[in-house]
């Protein structure tokens, strides 16, 4: 086995044939300023016991799901045991791009847009996309800017973007089913074999979940998965 790098949730490895194989963390991310846990903080904030095996649990749920509705990813297996994931090696675009859908105005979007929005006002599954760049804040990209860069063509963006906005309505309707709102969600994709796939994960690290209109914390929402 390989070591290929250090990540702020998981470490990643090379395995004997060619697959990869990630190692959940106990990295918690938000931003530092605050201290506050975020879906879209680029920061490990701190650690909290359990936040690998609950991100991992989850996204096993969901991969598994995708696979039995035929939905492309990049899965393989998983030990949960040992907080283990094993999926087929990814060619990002550029340096990974991440894709959010949002059903309701919270975070950054707020933040940005606050003078036009009020908080918690409905959403149609609003979609953005950010280049994946830790250092500068994950800055947003339009299809065009992608496409200027290189770093994906425009069919490959229509195919990514009906992609998203399906594993998303997917995730929203087994939440709501769970009497659980699913607020915003931010995945990510990339080539598998040379076809448009999901990548990475989908766990409460990565989305904002209410019950009773009150967050869901990274344990607690997985807890209710599965």
């Amino acid at each position: 086995m390989e070591f290929i790098k250090v990540g702020k949730t998981k470490d990643v490895y090379r395995l004997p044939d060619g697959n990869i194989l990630l190692k959940f963390k106990d990295a918690v991310t938000g931003h530092a300023a605050t201290g506050e846990s975020d879906p879209g903080g680029n920061q490990v904030i701190g650690e909290k016991a359990g936040v690998g095996s609950a991100a991992l649990k989850m996204t096993t749920y969901y991969f598994e799901l995708f696979k039995k509705l035929g939905i492309k990813t990049h899965y393989v297996s998983s030990n949960l045991a040992a907080n283990e994931m094993t999926v087929k090696a990814v060619q990002l675009f550029g340096n990974g791009l991440e894709f959010v859908v949002r059903y309701e105005a919270a975070g950054s979007f707020v933040r940005r847009f606050g003078g036009y929005i009020a908080e918690g006002a409905k959403l149609d599954a609003v979609y953005e996309i950010t280049l994946k760049d830790d250092a500068r804040d994950d800055p947003p990209a339009t299809p065009g800017i992608i496409e200027a860069l290189g770093l994906a063509t425009a069919a490959q963006l229509a195919e990514i973007e009906a992609l998203v906005k399906k594993v998303c309505g997917i995730v929203r309707d087994d939440l709501a089913a769970r009497g659980l709102e699913l607020i915003d969600i931010k995945v990510e994709a990339g080539l598998v074999n040379g076809e448009v796939a999901l990548i990475d994960e989908v766990s409460a690290g990565n989305m904002r979940v209410y019950k009773d209109r009150k967050k869901l914390g990274y344990i607690e929402l997985s807890d209710l998965i599965g």
